[in-house]
């Protein structure tokens, strides 16, 4: 089975994309702290956090989209949503998931950026039939998209838009344009993907590139799904 082990690095051309980062059309300002810990009423583990395999991660709070298929309507998105600490919690009301709906056992944060090649590949031909696999099994994806067509340029909503609709993500999708999330990988490595165990918030895995279905990656998140990655 072939892995996509590399990462796009430096100005490579854009890939299979549509949007404009000029347009006018962006997303609303964030507030100083956001993109940090989101200080609300939200359950979540203590720290102290960090950025490495088998820390917690911070209850880093974004804006996107739940669920671009349904709605486009922009909602603030905070890692505490997904925080599942029995493994059989479920989505209540006040929240911005369906209540009643099966909370995650395993998370997977996608960073991509719009002017990857690989990041393009892999939202077509590769999270597509994972997420129809693994969704039935209580397993979540998100989307964190980073750059817009030029590297080191913040995607803004108009690109977010674009990418949901190119590609028909039906996660949750989102910006984060005081880079916070910036520290938990490489910043020039595109994609990266990191797997975050929800009964506990720690991050399990994090690699750069596109693990192709069936590699030790996605072997790994079945193991979390499970409740038994070491």
């Amino acid at each position: 089975m072939r892995h996509w082990i590399y990462a796009c690095i430096g100005a490579l051309a854009l890939v299979g994309c549509n949007g404009d980062d000029s347009e006018p059309r962006i997303a609303p300002p964030f507030e100083e702290g956001q993109g940090q810990e989101a200080h609300g009423s939200k359950a979540y583990p203590d720290g102290p956090y960090g950025v490495s395999p088998g820390s917690v991660i911070a209850n880093y709070k974004f804006v996107g989209y739940v669920n671009a298929m349904v709605s486009q309507t922009l909602a603030e998105i905070q890692l505490a949503e997904f925080y599942n600490p029995t493994g059989d919690g479920l989505y209540e009301e006040g929240g911005i998931f369906p209540v009643g709906q099966a909370k995650p056992k395993a998370l997977l944060i996608d960073i991509a950026s719009v002017w990857c090649g690989p990041c393009n590949y892999e939202a077509d031909q590769v999270l597509p039939g994972l997420y129809t696999k693994y969704k039935p099994m209580n397993g979540e994806f998100l989307l964190q998209l980073f750059d817009g067509p030029t590297p080191g340029v913040a995607a803004k909503q108009n690109s977010l838009t674009s990418w949901v609709n190119k590609y028909d993500v039906d996660y949750p999708a989102t910006l984060d344009p005081a880079s916070k999330l910036g520290a938990l990988f490489e910043a020039d490595a595109f994609p990266t993907n990191m797997i975050i165990d929800t009964r506990t918030m720690k991050i399990v895995e994090v690699i750069a590139g596109a693990p192709e279905p069936g590699s030790s990656f996605w072997k790994l998140y079945e193991k979390v799904l499970a409740g038994t990655a070491p």
